[in-house]
C-alpha cells in the first residue's frame, strides 16, 4: 500500500500536480531533498517547476511498520526534461515515513540522497 503511495507522490511531481500532491503529503512535513529541508507545503510550490519526465522505483523495502506508521527506503531514477532541470535527474536513496491518522495516511518525512557512481 505505502509503495502505491509513493508511486502517486512521485507522479503527482511528475504532473506539478499541488493538490494532489498535499493530498498525500502533510502540508508541515520534513522534507529534506538536494540538501535543503523545507515543509511539505513549501515543497509543493516547488513541484510546478519540477522537471522529471520520468521515475522508476526500484529495491523498495519496508524498514519499520506498525498499525499507524511505516518508514520505507528505496531507489528512485529521474529521468529529467530539459537541460535547466538535469540537476533533478540521476538515481537516488529515498527514505520516507508514513503516518496513519483517522484511517488516511500521510507522509510526514522524506529524504534523499544523490547516489554516486
Amino acid at each position: 500500500m505505502i509503495y502505491e503511495l509513493e508511486t502517486k507522490m512521485w507522479q503527482a511531481a511528475k504532473n506539478g500536480d499541488k493538490a494532489a500532491f498535499l493530498q498525500l503529503v502533510n502540508s508541515d512535513a520534513v522534507m529534506v531533498c538536494g540538501g535543503y529541508r523545507c515543509t511539505g507545503a513549501e515543497y509543493a510550490e516547488l513541484i510546478a517547476d519540477f522537471g522529471i519526465s520520468a521515475f522508476e522505483i526500484t529495491d523498495f523495502e519496508t524498514v519499520l511498520e506498525t498499525e499507524t506508521a511505516v518508514q520505507v527506503h528505496y531507489i528512485v531514477k529521474t529521468t529529467a526534461d530539459s537541460p535547466e532541470n538535469a540537476d533533478l535527474a540521476g538515481a537516488f536513496h529515498v527514505t520516507s515515513a508514513w503516518i496513519n491518522r483517522d484511517g488516511e495516511w500521510k507522509l510526514v518525512f522524506n529524504m534523499d540522497s544523490r547516489i554516486m557512481r
